[in-house]
């Protein structure tokens, strides 16, 4: 994992930021670098991290605030099968937690010269190992809106599906219990 950092610089975005050059083969995640992710950062939506060498933007990524509940599986009355689904309840004092905490990555993606590299897949360990080591707000899961192209992509790193109700949508939302890792 070192040799795939050597010579690339972790970059958090802001309005001075200059983006290299990136292309993903994506307009969507591409238009998002360039027109989107600045504003989104001073509008405090989310917050965008950059990979960069010293010619190319080699990989972004970007966190926002999300929550997981209960009723994203179906309705009120599944807080079992939620429980069930997830692996989790959370602790029972005054009242149930209605919702969970997660930080979701809103988009990640990664330069075409450097698809192949396991860049992404650091990004995800990344991920993981801050909100469990740096976790200063509390956060219980990572949540993605998967791209049908990226499914795969996020299984393999341990992502499931928290519903069914999206299988026939462009993007599947997916979850990474982060309590498994501790």
């Amino acid at each position: 994992m070192q040799n795939l950092l050597e010579g690339l610089k972790l970059i958090r975005l802001n309005s001075e930021t200059n983006i290299l050059p990136f292309d993903c083969k994506d307009a969507d995640l591409n238009g998002f670098l360039f027109d989107d992710a600045k504003k989104h950062s001073e509008n405090l939506i989310a917050v965008t991290y950059i990979l960069q060498d010293d010619k190319n933007t080699v990989a972004y990524f970007n966190y926002l605030n999300d929550k997981i509940s209960h009723t994203d599986i179906g309705g009120e009355k599944s807080l079992e099968l939620f429980a069930k689904r997830v692996g989790t309840f959370l602790p029972i004092g005054k009242g149930d937690y209605k919702s969970y905490p997660a930080v979701k990555i809103g988009r990640l993606a990664v330069n075409e010269s450097n698809q192949i590299g396991g860049i992404g897949r650091m990004i995800i360990d990344y991920t993981k190992n801050n909100f469990i080591i740096n976790n200063k707000t509390g956060c219980k899961f990572i949540t993605v809106d998967a791209y049908r192209k990226s499914l795969g992509f996020y299984e393999k790193m341990g992502f499931r599906f928290l519903s069914s109700r999206d299988k026939n949508s462009d993007t599947r939302l997916m979850y990474f219990n982060l309590e498994s890792l501790t």
